[in-house]
């Protein structure tokens, strides 16, 4: 009974010792947060330390010499080895920022915004490029061409729109759609529309 009695004393001072060292770890935790009880952790050596986390000793990260870095337009990078790997004609090489725009597209007719009719027209172009073309009943209905309008000012429009590039599909003899693209494409762009 003596025995048992002594082996019942040893285990509880063991847990009472092991219990006291989580106490102490956990105020330790508790007083470390309470420090700074706002903080967002984004390095996770905040939380460990960098031999458990990584394996092995961190080592230190030998900074870039400025000679080794190139600005171009905000973004920083080492510069290539030589211009011979870039495989670029020479005229070609001070372009490389340059967007490649077609100059077609940047040559297009240019609306007047003080005419009435222009701006017509340009609503019209914008109504096209979002949509996909639009029916002439639809025009006035859609607020893209004035409603008191003269049959002259409407051709005036209309001559506008061919300029710009805008094609013209007649579906009957009411009905004419105005869109963008090739003349071939006229009937499969109407369709599309008025399956919408």
């Amino acid at each position: 009974m003596n025995d048992i009695q002594s082996e019942l004393y040893g285990t509880i001072e063991a847990l009472v010792a092991r219990v006291r060292a989580l106490e102490q770890q956990v105020a330790e935790l508790k007083v470390e947060f309470a420090e700074t009880p706002s903080k967002e952790y984004t390095n996770a050596f905040d939380l460990m330390d960098p031999t458990e986390l990584l394996g092995r000793a961190p080592q230190p990260i030998e900074p870039l010499s400025m000679d080794d870095v190139k600005s171009v337009k905000g973004f920083i990078a080492p510069p290539p080895e030589s211009k011979e790997e870039l495989d670029l004609p020479e005229d070609e090489e001070d372009d490389l920022v340059e967007p490649d725009f077609d100059d077609a597209t940047l040559n297009m007719y240019e609306l007047n915004d003080e005419d009435p009719n222009h701006l017509d027209a340009s609503e019209i172009i914008t109504y096209i490029e979002s949509y996909g073309g639009i029916l002439n009943q639809e025009m006035k209905k859609k607020e893209v061409l004035r409603s008191d309008i003269s049959d002259k000012d409407r051709k005036i429009v209309y001559s506008l729109l061919e300029k710009c590039g805008v094609k013209t599909y007649k579906a009957n003899k009411f009905r004419t759609f105005f869109y963008l693209g090739a003349e071939e494409e006229g009937e499969e762009k109407y369709q599309t529309y008025m399956a919408k």
